[in-house]
């Protein structure tokens, strides 16, 4: 990747990073705190650090161990997520120990099973005023629509660096594919053969922030969600690639429908 275009990857993330933390300690200082977030997207670095720098600043409380500060990690294995999730209700009925607020930070709710899920949406429907819940995980389609329903969704972009080459063919290929001109997504996307498909998705959506971070607007915005979750089947589930493609076509039409 060329100088300028490593700048405009690097700015897109930051741009968005800095969002979320700009809203977030607006929230804060205008005493707006919802009791329920949701920071969902593969960067599990930015996720975890930006949730537990959100839950300190918020105790007013920066030591290892904060006895207002509830957190389940993400290699908690199956069996001690339930446990886990039981005693953070016990955890959440107790009042504060220094402020106004107790708050739990669940790594990885994906990995949840059915019984803890259950268990988590029984502590959203009981938890007391001073409860704070913030969930992390890879994409928001992985949590029961019973449980996203009832928090803030922040989205943390892929971090991955671009390896592929970025060639100016290919951007045109993909300025084609969000033109507003009536075209066949499918010829056009034959044009990437040579290439695999993740590594497509990966350049995609480098592309669309790039896009996104000057021109924010609702298309892309849905293109960027809905090509995010099909980057991490295929990096994570292994789908067919044709079956990506078909999905991303799908979305494309919507979108062109939906103008």
């Amino acid at each position: 990747m060329n100088f300028i275009k490593e700048v405009l990857w690097r700015a897109a993330k930051m741009n968005n990073y800095h969002k979320i933390t700009y809203y977030l300690n607006s929230c804060i200082e205008n005493n707006f705190l919802s009791h329920a977030y949701i920071f969902y997207g593969p960067d599990e670095s930015a996720k975890k650090a930006i949730a537990l720098k959100f839950a300190n600043k918020i105790l007013n409380y920066d030591f290892d161990f904060n006895p207002d500060l509830f957190l389940i990690s993400a290699d908690t294995d199956e069996e001690r997520s339930i446990n886990s999730i039981r005693q953070l209700k016990k955890f959440l009925i107790l009042s504060p120990y220094y402020g106004k607020y107790k708050i739990a930070v669940i790594e990885a709710v994906e990995k949840l099973n059915i019984y803890a899920q259950n268990a988590l949406l029984k502590i959203f429907e009981e938890a007391p005023h001073h409860a704070i819940i913030i969930l992390i995980a890879k994409t928001i389609d992985s949590i029961p629509e019973t449980i996203a329903s009832r928090g803030v969704k922040l989205p943390f972009w892929q971090q991955d660096s671009i390896e592929m080459e970025v060639n100016d063919k290919i951007i045109e290929t993909f300025n084609e594919i969000i033109s507003d001109e009536p075209k066949d997504l499918y010829y056009i996307i034959e044009k990437f053969k040579d290439y695999s498909a993740i590594e497509i998705f990966k350049l995609w959506l480098w592309y669309l922030r790039t896009k996104f971070l000057f021109n924010p607007n609702k298309k892309l915005n849905n293109l960027l969600k809905t090509s995010q979750n099909i980057y991490f089947k295929l990096s994570e589930t292994n789908i067919n690639p044709k079956f990506a493609y078909d999905e991303l076509i799908l979305n494309l039409n919507m979108n062109m429908l939906a103008k």
